[in-house]
């Protein structure tokens, strides 16, 4: 079993690799992807199966397609994709530079949709393989000041749901996660960016209970994930959420 896990550093992807290392009782390759090398390999060393560590920009997607060669030459094809890496940007859109926008791009839906394109056609010849992508409660309601992350990751969300659609007649199964708030350096981000406690107005989860749900969603083979699980009034309710999220959304600092 070689999954391949990217922002594997830390949170939610830290935990998942760590909820899929305990379920797989140590049986699992891990290849192990973010910029940071010494996070990676004190995560490598907890594990109680194999893994390898690839310190790389993702942000250059073929960067990452590289990577994803060479961990599929050393340990062979990859059995669970799981795109997990990202970048927050929270600003007002015109106060952003192109420069940093077009990297969100690249990190958030080109460099996902680059190691798709990749690992999809041996897992069609095997009949077999788990695309995870992580996409965000904002693909569903676009937050104002989060205007390109929303986007980003509504284009993943879409890409993954058409793609379920081309391989609906294989067993290759595309699972899609919208996580709303979650404990993580990210949701510190925010903290620094609309100031203390106003992000505490609205319900949190933790990335080890996240990264329970989708080990579960995996082998339920769940198409869709919503956690926590407030935010499925969310999607049922879309169009009065869109509206609420748009005049409710604190402002940056």
């Amino acid at each position: 079993m070689h999954i391949f896990l990217t922002g594997a550093s830390t949170g939610i992807g830290n935990a998942i690799a760590r909820e899929l290392d305990r379920h797989f009782a140590g049986s699992a390759f891990f290849s192990l992807v973010s910029r940071r090398k010494e996070l990676l390999e004190a995560l490598a060393k907890e594990l109680d199966g194999r893994a390898a560590v690839y310190p790389a920009d993702l942000s250059e997607p073929a960067i990452a397609e590289t990577v994803l060669e060479q961990a599929v030459q050393e340990h062979g094809p990859v059995d669970i994709l799981i795109n997990n890496a990202g970048v927050q940007h929270i600003d007002h859109f015109t106060s952003i530079q192109n420069e940093d926008a077009e990297k969100l791009l690249r990190l958030n839906y080109l460099t996902p949709a680059r190691l798709m394109r990749r690992v999809l056609p041996t897992m069609a010849e095997r009949n077999n393989g788990t695309i995870v992508n992580i996409a965000s409660i904002g693909a569903i309601i676009p937050t104002p000041y989060m205007a390109e992350y929303c986007a980003s990751k509504a284009a993943l969300a879409a890409l993954a749901t058409a793609l379920a659609g081309e391989y609906k007649d294989t067993q290759i199964h595309f699972l899609t996660v919208y996580p709303g708030p979650i404990a993580t350096a990210m949701a510190e981000y925010a903290d620094t960016r609309y100031g203390k406690g106003v992000t505490s107005n609205v319900p949190f989860g933790t990335a080890e209970e996240l990264a329970k749900e989708i080990r579960i969603a995996i082998a339920k083979k769940k198409h869709k994930l919503i956690y926590p699980a407030f935010y499925r009034g969310a999607d049922l309710f879309r169009d009065f959420s869109i509206w609420l999220t748009a005049h409710m959304a604190p402002k940056p600092k």
